[in-house]
């Protein structure tokens, strides 16, 4: 089932998209930073529906060839190729089929983001001292935070003078109010260290380590030993048995956004200790642990008893992102889909609307004329998920 999923996530027809230019006026208000850049989309003078090719071209035998390999005999594959002026060099037959788009879903969002948001634009996490005495870390959907880039920020924020807190720290998430998971991904997947959840505030990707001892003998249970990141109060259900030497990874992970118990079936081959990768059920409540750990090995003290204050919150430290196209230039070449959704959200933020209404209205207005779209996120985990390869 792992494997299927994996290589879903690259077996499908190319979407062709015209245009990638900048889009319209910023926000009135938003939950994440306007552009330093003003952006517009114009649509181009010709938005009339391009017209495929009445007579065989020299790509077809290419592709008719690839196409009636084996492994696609059941399958809908389609391929439409533009030449450098944008027009239509080559269809296949199915050019005009809503198919399931798999990863090339991303470059609608990729794409919009650039236009949307701008080159220059960044996520911000915020560590935040509030008026009801509590410290916050206020996430932004940025999925690129790691456990260094807050281990930076509790340095920085006992540079700003930072040494006691009455309250505690808390998470922040709410920059993201859809839910973490789509309902249209798959359970089997969102276990997954690829189909981890798209929070407001994510750490290491949202993906943990899971280690295992294997038995002696095929089919001995195999030793959980442990998994990490993970927010404290977790427990573990093993079923994990050793299966043959070489077989690797065959472990299916079960858990649910917020979830403080993860189920753990399939096996793990022979052999030395074998670590596998999975989702963080809860990236907020593990960032915050790991931040305030770090504070606390700086001298910051924390009384666990708020004291509300007058004033407005004040803003400690802050920890910017790499700018959005490096984000894009990962996300592309590892087919990263927290990333791919993270942004997909923010661009709801951004036009406050939804999402995939974001994202289809940016298109349209630069001249893409959709038929048979039906747009459920932003990295084409959704198998739902249907647009032509025109």
């Amino acid at each position: 089932m792992k494997s299927f999923a994996k290589a879903a996530l690259f077996l499908s027809g190319w979407i062709a998209l015209g245009w990638w230019v900048w889009n319209g006026c910023g926000p009135e208000e938003s939950t994440v930073a306007a552009p330093s850049v003003p952006v517009s989309v114009e649509a181009p003078p010709d938005t009339e529906r391009p017209k495929l090719p009445e007579r065989p071209q020299p790509w077809q035998p290419v592709f008719e060839a690839w196409a009636a390999k084996p492994e696609f005999k059941s399958a809908l594959v389609g391929l439409v190729l533009l030449d450098a002026d944008g027009k239509i060099a080559y269809a296949s037959s199915l050019g005009e089929t809503a198919l399931c788009p798999a990863s090339t879903l991303k470059t609608l969002t990729t794409g919009a983001a650039l236009g949307m948001l701008g080159p220059e634009f960044r996520f911000e996490t915020r560590l935040v001292e509030r008026p009801d005495g509590n410290l916050a870390l206020v996430g932004s959907g940025d999925p690129t935070l790691t456990l260094k880039d807050l281990e930076r920020l509790a340095a920085d924020a006992v540079k700003a003078g930072l040494k006691s807190v009455t309250g505690d720290l808390v998470a922040d998430s709410s920059v993201f109010t859809a839910p973490p998971v789509n309902d249209h991904w798959n359970w089997g997947d969102i276990g997954y260290a690829y189909g981890a959840g798209a929070f407001g505030l994510n750490v290491n990707h949202n993906r943990m380590s899971v280690r295992f001892l294997p038995g002696a003998k095929l089919g001995d249970s195999a030793q959980f030993l442990s998994g990490s990141p993970i927010a404290t109060g977790t427990d573990w259900v093993n079923d994990v048995t050793t299966g043959a030497a070489g077989s690797g990874d065959g472990v299916a992970i079960y858990s649910s956004p917020g979830a403080r118990v993860i189920s753990l079936h399939g096996t793990v081959p022979q052999g030395s200790e074998f670590t596998v990768g999975g989702a963080i059920p809860d990236p907020p409540a593990v960032a915050v642990e790991i931040l305030r750990a770090a504070l606390v090995k700086a001298g910051v003290t924390f009384s666990g008893k708020p004291v509300p204050r007058s004033g407005e919150a004040v803003v400690i430290a802050t920890h910017q992102s790499a700018a959005l196209p490096e984000i894009i230039d990962h996300l592309h070449k590892v087919s990263d889909n927290l990333e791919a959704q993270c942004l997909f959200l923010t661009l709801g933020n951004y036009a406050k609307k939804s999402p995939s209404a974001a994202v289809r209205e940016y298109w349209e207005k630069a001249g893409v004329n959709f038929e048979g779209l039906r747009l459920i996120d932003g990295s084409g985990l959704a198998r739902a998920n249907m647009i032509r390869p025109l």
